[in-house]
């Protein structure tokens, strides 16, 4: 275990927003989980910080601030079923454990490639892209709960998964996820039905990798790369409106962009919102919505959380006030 204090952490944010934490301590294993939680930071209410693509910091944090950092795989072959029950430590990036596994002929993440940020944080947001969802392929994450120290496994079902949420999400800060189990295979159907990856059906030897590279084509010509101009990624949700708003909605913009849900509802693209109101590429100082995606809000130069929140705050009334409908922010404000 190791602790840092009055540690600099504009470097471990994707926006790089300036954050003095007065403690940070590298976690490497349970044992030092646990030593941890004998000490009492737990009661403290930490911060537990993975990558950092989906937080927005203050300028100081008083609470501790806890890194878990293992990065072990363990593959395990089930003889019942075609899938490979991956097992991984939360410190892994995101993004690497992908390529292992499409390298590994395994399909399952192709869909989720290029998302920024480490294994631990990726149930709390249930990420997804491209048709696939976290949850599609998760079995179980082990956790540590910092109200009962206990470690405990927490099945697919019991993270209580939904659009960009879960039980981590909701009860932030309870439980420090350990490692999560991921079920692959090398047969399963490829997810092919978003726009722009349709085409590859047409491929007679299709493979992950055909599919991992498509989806990292579209997404660094959508997306701009954190380390080049910082952002947190999707900055909104999109939003979920009924059949009447829907209806509304097309009778006054045929064009507007939005998906069926269950029970009658439609996922309105929030992107669209956003450029119908002429604020893609708008910026106020130092923050603004990106010229080419109008749903990422980036830091152009020396922003602060009081700035990323004010203009997040001017987009999500004129949205309202257009349309009738609210923006949710996607990413986790850190008070």
């Amino acid at each position: 275990m190791l602790l840092e204090q009055n540690a600099d952490l504009s470097g471990r944010n994707t926006l790089a927003l300036p954050c003095v934490a007065e403690r940070l301590y590298s976690l490497t294993c349970p044992d030092d989980v646990l030593r941890c939680w004998q000490q009492g930071v737990f009661e403290e209410a930490p911060l537990i910080l993975g990558g950092g693509s989906n937080v927005i910091l203050p300028a100081r944090l008083k609470r501790p601030v806890i890194c878990y950092t293992p990065q072990r795989v363990c593959t395990k072959t089930r003889s019942s079923t075609s899938d490979v029950l991956h097992i991984v430590d939360a410190g892994k990036n995101w993004d690497c454990l992908v390529a292992e596994t499409v390298k590994a002929g395994l399909r399952g993440l192709e869909n989720l490639s290029l998302i920024p940020g480490t294994v631990g944080a990726a149930p709390v947001q249930n990420i997804g892209a491209y048709g696939v969802e976290l949850c599609d392929l998760l079995e179980w994450v082990e956790v540590f709960d910092t109200q009962t120290g206990e470690i405990c496994k927490l099945s697919s079902d019991a993270c209580q998964f939904a659009y960009r949420d879960s039980l981590f999400k909701r009860q932030l800060g309870r439980y420090l996820i350990l490692s999560v189990a991921l079920a692959l295979s090398d047969s399963r159907d490829f997810a092919l039905s978003y726009a722009g990856l349709e085409d590859l059906n047409e491929m007679s030897e299709l493979t992950a990798q055909c599919v991992r590279d498509r989806v990292v084509a579209i997404r660094r010509s959508k997306l701009p790369d954190p380390a080049e101009l910082p952002n947190a990624g999707s900055f909104f949700k999109n939003p979920v409106v009924d059949a009447t708003l829907h209806a509304e909605l097309v009778r006054a913009y045929p064009d507007v962009v939005a998906y069926p849900q269950a029970e009658g509802r439609y996922k309105v693209a929030a992107g669209w919102l956003i450029d119908r109101l002429g604020l893609k590429g708008w910026r106020k100082g130092s923050v603004g919505m990106h010229a080419l995606q109008a749903l990422v809000l980036a830091n152009y130069g020396s922003a602060t959380q009081q700035a990323v929140l004010a203009l997040a705050e001017e987009v999500t009334c004129r949205v309202q006030e257009a349309f009738g409908i609210s923006l949710e922010i996607e990413p986790v404000i850190v008070r």
